[in-house]
């Protein structure tokens, strides 16, 4: 009903234009690229008309999404995705949009698309992605201070609304003491993605794992915040009792991340109990999900956690750190067990769920249904499109 009621909005009036802009559409950088490709396309499925520009930074050439145009330059330093073209090519990009999207902070595309848009008028919403968290900025805190103070303080500020994905994330972002208007509204999956789930065992059978065996997965960036050291760690306690059980790493390496895990898993004498996939394609992952028995994400820090609403969204269980920003959802859903992020509390919380498979079920039911109903694109891009209509009369000095 929801893209229904936008369409007949849109018919009514000049269709809104809208443009993104992400440093990368690679698959190895997880949840910020998955939103905005998501998003985009349930956008485009609303009527409105949508653009969406990036480097070529470890881009994968997938062929665009139907119902919007993607437009890729040349990233000349991956560090800060500086990209000469994309940067001229913005003064003309920002004019067509009657509002601009910026995803993720402490880039150039970020500060270019910004700097365009304050040069023509033209308002933009900036989605720092969890990087003005007080975690996130504690990582190279002088290099971020730094580049704050003389770069993106003018970004931050500048936007006609920030827009943050939990109450959570925007908790934590105001002691940045920024001025922008705010908004808080989720990321989603695509329905049609979970809709009809793949056939049971699909993903199990692709990497020979048995369709008896107890499946734990594990579904993102290697990255150390992530703790995928520390899963390895919890399932070695939990397997010495449950033989038939096998954890799957799923997700792109970060920094060497993963030859150092794969150390560990020899270390702990589970080795041959470990599947390390690599990055997994869309159909992938909602199949990997499907097929686990309890999905774990042990984060320190997490904004939104879009890989755990995609395993809720499959059926499946889930266990989560108490630092994630979904963890009160899970809680309030009984879609899984919120846990502190140390290994007892892990291995009591894998044991709990590995052992009562019934109990699994109920849970992942649970949550399915919450994320199917609260937390797809389809479900928020209405609010999305009101926000961005606030955001466009703020910018006409009619107030946010």
């Amino acid at each position: 009903m929801g893209l229904l009621r936008i369409a007949s909005q849109l018919q009514a009036r000049e269709i809104m234009r809208v443009l993104h802009v992400i440093p990368t559409l690679s698959s190895q950088y997880g949840g910020p690229v998955n939103a905005v490709l998501g998003m985009a396309a349930a956008q485009a499925k609303a009527g409105l008309d949508v653009r969406l520009i990036s480097t070529d930074d470890k881009y994968e050439q997938n062929g665009n999404i139907p119902g919007f145009e993607i437009k890729i330059y040349p990233c000349r330093v991956k560090s800060w995705h500086w990209s000469p073209q994309l940067g001229k090519a913005l003064s003309n990009e920002v004019r067509w949009a009657d509002l601009v999207t910026i995803h993720t902070l402490w880039n150039y595309p970020t500060f270019a698309s910004a700097r365009a848009c304050r040069g023509a008028d033209v308002p933009y919403v900036l989605r720092p992605a969890g990087m003005l968290d007080q975690w996130s900025l504690s990582q190279k805190r002088l290099k971020k201070s730094l580049y704050a103070n003389f770069i993106e303080a003018r970004t931050i500020n500048g936007a006609a609304a920030m827009w943050f994905t939990s109450e959570e994330e925007r908790e934590s972002a105001r002691l940045f003491n920024y001025h922008s208007p705010d908004f808080v509204i989720p990321l989603g999956v695509a329905l049609q993605d979970y809709v009809e789930l793949p056939e049971k065992g699909t993903f199990r059978r692709r990497f020979l794992i048995g369709p008896h065996q107890r499946m734990v997965l594990f579904l993102g960036r290697l990255a150390p915040g992530k703790q995928p050291d520390l899963v390895l760690k919890s399932f070695a306690e939990v397997s010495s009792e449950l033989q038939d059980a096998v954890l799957v790493i799923a997700g792109p390496d970060e920094r060497g991340s993963l030859s150092k895990l794969q150390a560990l898993a020899a270390e702990l004498g589970i080795r041959d109990r470990v599947v390390f996939t690599g990055s997994l394609t869309r159909e992938e992952v909602v199949a990997a999900n499907h097929d686990a028995d309890v999905f774990i994400l042990p984060s320190l820090h997490e904004s939104f956690g879009v890989a755990v609403i995609e395993a809720m969204a499959a059926g499946s269980p889930v266990i989560v750190s108490d630092k994630v920003a979904l963890a009160s959802w899970v809680t309030k859903s009984e879609a899984g067990i919120v846990a502190e992020d140390d290994k007892d509390a892990l291995v009591l919380g894998l044991s709990h769920i590995l052992k009562n498979p019934g109990i699994g079920l109920e849970m992942g039911k649970r949550g399915r249904e919450v994320a199917l109903t609260r937390f797809t694109w389809e479900a928020i891009v209405p609010t999305l499109t009101d926000a961005y209509e606030r955001a466009i009369r703020s910018n006409d000095h009619s107030g946010y």
